[in-house]
């Protein structure tokens, strides 16, 4: 029997950070438009949505408006019903506006808007494209269908509404901010910190934008610049709890794990639906081995968003340290169903399954891992255990090779191969992978602990026996095991 080799069932990190889009002010229809705000029926956001609804709702029921003042004072309203969440209330507005009014380009623009919070992106294109019929000069309503675009994945044509959007009204922060999270999706971080600080320059109370520029500056590694803009996104809305969270995320990078954590529970406290900032906590508790308030963060979560699939593969990782492997498998089946393109899901799957040796299931999975991210040596590593538990040591060393092409300091990976290689009785190499093993990491015992079984197997008793012994120096706990 020989030392398990190490798992690397780690914790994703949970510091999502939300796309944020530009909830932008509401361009007023005039329709007897003095009577109705004298009613609080605006359409804007100078008045709260609840003083909105009623004021709207006397006018609608009153019985003096008709034709396009009626349909003012119903898209009024959707647009109050939208900004409360509302939105079953805001579509049937809109619906009976339009109905009125078809002729309506800001209707169109408010359903596409609802359609857009409701992720209903098509249906938001189709009535975006609609208002744009009406009113091509329409800025917003560019830019909200660029918003569109962009939620279905494409980019392409958001950047060139985003584009209209900006060319019709230079001035629009809205449009660059929209246009910075585009290019950020595409991977050009440089251009949407660019577009970023042009929002920023037009209007540097944009707490949005500074934020979103945080994001890039943390996606290009520059931790302290990001922590620096999320700084001025609180300073500027001490309300937003997307800011809040990102920090704690940009934190936990650093691994100031108590700050993190601060700022996402005022994230939460700010806003206690917050689904990702709960499935954030919950990660750094996972890192710091608070098992239990992890999971209680992460059922949370799940509560708040039942299709956030991060928060159950967090969770899986949490069942599988307490070894509730059932519950593990359970929950990492869930996040592959909710997110098929997760590589860390698969991965963390196959982790479990290899721990209870069904090793074809393990290899599967591994592979849809790799296969969605080649670059990811640990997924190698371990097919390459799982292959070694069937016996099939060129299979595993294959693996190895790879694992350590990609990543030459990877300790755990020549341990493993200077195993494979011990079970081919091939013992030179295998003493070579482990003295790497321990040269990489003098704090791996375990590679140490080998490479002396090893050298007594090929006839080295006393160099075995030091390296035995010196292994158990630095970890007492380490038992003789058989290589064959």
């Amino acid at each position: 029997m020989f030392l398990r080799a190490r798992f690397f069932g780690a914790f994703l990190t949970a510091a999502i950070l939300s796309l944020t889009v530009q909830s932008p002010a509401w361009i007023p229809v005039s329709a007897r438009a003095q009577i109705l705000k004298d009613l609080s029926c605006t359409g804007k956001s100078d008045i709260p949505a609840g003083q909105q609804i009623l004021g709207c709702s006397d006018a609608i029921e009153s019985g003096t408006y008709a034709g396009k003042d009626l349909a003012v004072a119903l898209s009024n309203r959707g647009r109050a019903y939208l900004d409360k969440g509302e939105l079953d209330r805001a579509i049937a507005d809109y619906d009976q506006a339009i109905t009125i009014d078809a002729g309506s380009a800001i209707s169109f623009y408010g359903r596409g808007a609802v359609y857009f919070a409701k992720k209903e992106n098509d249906h938001a294109i189709d009535d975006l494209t609609k208002s744009l019929a009406l009113d091509p000069n329409f800025a917003l309503a560019y830019n909200g269908r660029g918003n569109a675009y962009a939620a279905r994945g494409d980019i392409d044509h958001a950047i060139a509404d985003f584009d209209s959007a900006i060319s019709i009204d230079p001035k629009a922060a809205y449009a660059f901010n929209s246009r910075g999270l585009a290019y950020q999706a595409k991977g050009d971080v440089d251009r949407a910190i660019a577009d970023f600080d042009e929002a920023l320059h037009l209007d540097p109370h944009l707490a949005l934008a500074a934020n979103n520029r945080g994001r890039a500056y943390q996606a290009k590694g520059d931790i302290d610049r990001a922590i620096a803009d999320y700084d001025q996104a609180i300073s500027l809305d001490p309300t937003y709890a997307i800011a809040y969270s990102n920090r704690g995320g940009a934190y936990q990078i650093k691994g100031d794990y108590d700050r993190a954590t601060a700022d996402y529970s005022t994230a939460i406290r700010i806003d206690p639906n917050y689904a990702r900032a709960y499935d954030s906590r919950g990660s750094i508790y996972g890192n710091k081995g608070d098992q239990d308030r992890a999971i209680a963060d992460y059922d949370q979560a799940i509560r708040l968003d039942p299709d956030l699939a991060h928060a159950y593969a967090n969770r899986g990782s949490v069942y599988t340290d307490k070894q509730d492997y059932d519950h593990a498998l359970a929950d990492l089946s869930q996040a592959i169903r909710l997110d098929p393109r997760s590589a860390q899901a698969y991965y963390n799957r196959g982790v479990v399954y290899s721990i209870k040796k069904d090793y074809d299931r393990a290899i599967a999975d591994y592979d849809q891992a790799i296969r969605l991210q080649p670059r990811l040596p640990v997924a190698l590593n371990n097919r390459g255990l799982a292959y070694l538990g069937k016996n099939e040591s060129d299979r595993a060393i294959a693996d190895y090779n790879e694992a350590i092409r990609l990543n030459p300091r990877f300790s755990v990976a020549f341990n493993n191969r200077g195993t494979a290689f011990a079970r081919k009785k091939d013992y030179t190499h295998a003493i070579a992978d482990y003295t790497e093993a321990f040269r990489l990491d003098p704090g791996y015992a375990e590679a140490l602990f080998r490479r002396g079984v090893v050298r007594r197997l090929n006839g080295d008793r006393a160099s075995g026996d030091a390296d035995i012994v010196a292994a158990r120096k630095i970890d007492p706990d380490l038992i003789e095991q058989d290589l064959r």
